[in-house]
């Protein structure tokens, strides 16, 4: 299955294959603005310190003007006091010792996600940076556009050693599901590639459940973002989200194997085509804070 065959774009019968004016013509029509409740529904459990697999939503706290969140989350009080979604395993994801979990604070100007992540988890070569989802890698995926149905949304991919790859991934139409219910994966989309202005990627190591781990604290700047998908980031924000691990393992005949740990489940290799499956992020209050860290 390839991720990203189809990179063409229609707008009014003109066929665009990576034509950044004319994308970014039609995107600089759209301006800054609140985000909105989304009707997404979960059937997951509660959130908790310890981590539980597939939230309702991933909920980011605020960050208070005396905290840092560039840190290693293992150490850090701001991460520890943090709440924790572990990653679900797929089907073909059966490596012993792998586990997954991520947490989300926020500001009013950036958006930050920690990832700790233990088992083999090994660095990319110098490969070229639209390759880097070929590698071990995370992949953050944001929906916050104020349609949020998928015709605007950003992927972020993070290797392990904070080198990073940003996508814009924009269609004229809302990606759905075939009849079976699987992804379309012959809805075109245009593929442009950006780089969020600010990104800074902290990496880091530390024991987790006994075992060595390798942590990565992402910051997003939200005025960074492509113009449909900037945002005002204050409490009360609902948008879209996911968080993916990739591992990639040969097997005995020395075809390649992707292992995907997903925050939301989705098809590996899928999520560009099914955005609706991203789950929620939710950005809460410092009120809502206690609340939400006793549940």
């Amino acid at each position: 299955m390839k991720k990203r065959t189809p990179q063409k774009l229609n707008f009014n019968g003109l066929i665009t294959f990576k034509l950044l004016g004319v994308v970014l013509l039609a995107g600089s029509l759209l301006s800054v603005w609140p985000g909105c409740k989304d009707g997404s529904t979960g059937s997951a459990s509660a959130p908790s310190r310890g981590g539980r697999v597939r939230p309702v939503a991933l909920e980011a706290l605020p960050l208070k003007a005396s905290q840092h969140a560039m840190t290693n989350p293992l150490e850090a009080e701001v991460w520890k006091h943090a709440q924790w979604f572990k990653l679900a395993k797929g089907r073909s994801s059966r490596i012993a010792g792998v586990h997954t979990k991520i947490s989300a604070v926020f500001t009013p100007a950036d958006l930050y996600i920690a990832i700790v992540a233990t088992g083999p988890y090994q660095a990319v070569g110098n490969v070229a940076a639209d390759k880097l989802w070929r590698q071990d890698c995370s992949e953050i995926w944001l929906d916050t556009s104020r349609k949020q149905n998928g015709t605007n949304f950003f992927e972020l991919v993070v290797s392990p050693t904070g080198r990073t790859h940003g996508v814009w991934h924009r269609s004229s139409t809302a990606p759905t599901p075939t009849s079976s219910g699987a992804p379309d994966l012959n809805h075109p989309y245009g593929l442009i590639p950006w780089n969020i202005q600010g990104l800074s990627v902290k990496i880091g190591t530390g024991i987790w459940r006994g075992h060595s781990a390798a942590t990565t604290v992402v910051k997003i700047p939200i005025a960074g973002l492509p113009r449909p998908l900037r945002f005002i980031s204050k409490s009360g924000g609902r948008f879209r989200v996911n968080v993916l691990r990739y591992i990639w393992r040969a097997n005995p005949a020395g075809r390649r194997r992707l292992a995907q740990y997903s925050l939301f489940p989705v098809p590996p290799e899928s999520q560009a085509f099914a955005p609706y499956l991203m789950g929620r992020l939710a950005l809460i209050s410092s009120n809502d804070a206690n609340l939400a860290l006793r549940r």
